[in-house]
């Protein structure tokens, strides 16, 4: 099925009772929500990420059925972040995670637990001119349905006494596994060479 001009394809799978309508709410609030947070970004990219994260939890939380878990250090801190109306020990078919990236493929996690990704890819555009308006937006939301296959350790540089970061696994393959997990496209946009830039406008369409 084509993918429509706002950018969503309905045909790609999504978690049960996850709509479009609620996706299309959520970016409006990761969005505008992080418009407030923009400084964080530029002092602590990295940390930005999971706000992003963050936000599309709260968002979800808000919009559609997936809600945080009751009790706090397990909604913060263990899988799932969001399950179908709040189901303590969900199965992976009812388990939604929440990620932020700006990158164009890579997911990391701290688990390898089967479940629903949801990843919020967000682009910084201080000229507020690749999504008119927005300094902070929502280029892409890939939800892919992932196992334990799908992941490999990465390891850690951590150690006593001495910085690194923690324990990590990495979805393998990412570019050809979340290839037919893309929900969304912001269609005024590109990737290339490792950055975002504007997309090339359809022929005939007006510049």
């Amino acid at each position: 099925m084509a993918r429509s001009a706002e950018g969503y394809d309905p045909s790609v799978p999504r978690p049960p009772g996850l709509t479009l309508a609620h996706l299309k709410n959520a970016i409006d609030f990761v969005e505008e929500k992080a418009e407030e947070l923009i400084d964080l970004y530029f002092e602590q990219a990295n940390v930005f990420s999971g706000v992003i994260g963050i936000l599309g939890v709260r968002a979800l939380d808000s919009f559609s059925p997936y809600k945080r878990h009751k009790h706090p250090d397990t909604a913060q801190q263990r899988f799932p972040d969001l399950s179908l109306r709040g189901r303590a020990n969900p199965p992976p078919e009812q388990a939604l995670e929440s990620k932020g990236s700006a990158r164009q493929w890579a997911i990391q996690s701290h688990y390898n637990h089967a479940g629903w990704y949801i990843v919020w890819r967000y682009g910084i555009d201080p000229t507020r001119r690749m999504k008119t308006g927005k300094q902070v937006f929502i280029w892409r939301i890939d939800i892919p349905f992932l196992t334990a296959a799908d992941w490999k350790y990465e390891g850690s540089g951590a150690a006593e006494g001495k910085g690194g970061r923690t324990h990590t696994f990495g979805v393998k393959s990412p570019s050809s596994r979340l290839t037919d997990s893309i929900v969304y496209m912001f269609p005024g946009v590109r990737y290339q060479r490792g950055a975002l830039c504007l997309a090339e406008p359809e022929p005939g369409a007006p510049i």
